[in-house]
């Protein structure tokens, strides 16, 4: 897909990883970058100052996705103001820590909620509208716990083994007009709580020895948004980790 007058939307675009593919999709070309943010306001003004210096238009969607309502109103939003959505990025997520026996309840539901049922009614929302165009695209960010035990934090693993399940199941389902992949990227960007020397520690771990960044998650939305002939396929960037 050429993103040359193209319309695009980011899910949680405002800072980090997010916000990291939606300068690349602006770079790429797209007309107008979409994303969404829950509660990083200045974050994310300053964002659509930044897409918009690239030369696409740019807006800003305050979204909680844990509420279904305000997912089918923001793509609502984007089809009475564009009339068009070619490509999906969901990468808003949420991410809690809890062992197997300290999990509850509450925390299940909102860690499925935003990271798995999100996604999952983005995708139905634009379907329709990217088949209006009779052409479409989405990449769902998933990450390591997909595939190696999360016992740190087993819900939000969970989560995303599902997002994976559902990224495979909607390339079926929306298949010819739009495909669907995912990305699961690794150590590619220090969380905010972690020092650096914890961060440092992680390359022991990688056989590459060496840390990621968003420009690797970049690459591989890059790939993914041209390859017409790629779709219910995961693009791992993790220099390896996951193969330990």
């Amino acid at each position: 897909m050429d993103l040359n007058g193209r319309c695009v939307l980011v899910t949680g675009g405002a800072h980090r990883v997010g916000k990291a593919i939606a300068l690349k999709l602006a770079k790429m070309g797209a007309q107008t970058v979409v994303f969404t943010y829950n509660s990083s306001e200045e974050a994310a003004q300053n964002t659509v100052a930044e897409i918009k210096s690239m030369g696409s238009k740019a807006l800003a969607i305050r979204c909680d996705q844990s509420d279904v309502h305000q997912i089918q109103a923001t793509i609502e939003n984007i089809k009475n103001t564009y009339e068009r959505l070619d490509l999906l990025v969901n990468s808003a997520s949420i991410f809690l820590t809890a062992d197997f026996f300290s999990v509850t309840k509450d925390e299940w539901d909102t860690v499925m909620n935003v990271n798995a049922r999100g996604p999952f009614f983005f995708m139905q929302f634009a379907a329709p509208l990217m088949m209006q165009n009779e052409l479409g695209c989405v990449i769902n960010i998933i990450d390591e716990s997909v595939q190696k035990p999360a016992l740190s934090w087993i819900h939000h693993g969970a989560s995303k083994a599902a997002l994976w399940n559902l990224t495979k199941s909607a390339a079926i389902a929306l298949a010819p007009s739009i495909r669907v992949n995912a990305i699961l990227p690794g150590a590619v960007l220090k969380p905010p709580d972690w020092s650096d020397e914890r961060w440092e520690s992680n390359t022991e771990k990688i056989p590459l020895r060496k840390l990621g960044s968003p420009d690797d998650v970049c690459q591989a939305v890059e790939f993914l948004v041209k390859s017409d002939f790629v779709t219910g396929q995961v693009i791992v960037v993790d220099g390896g980790s996951t193969v330990l």
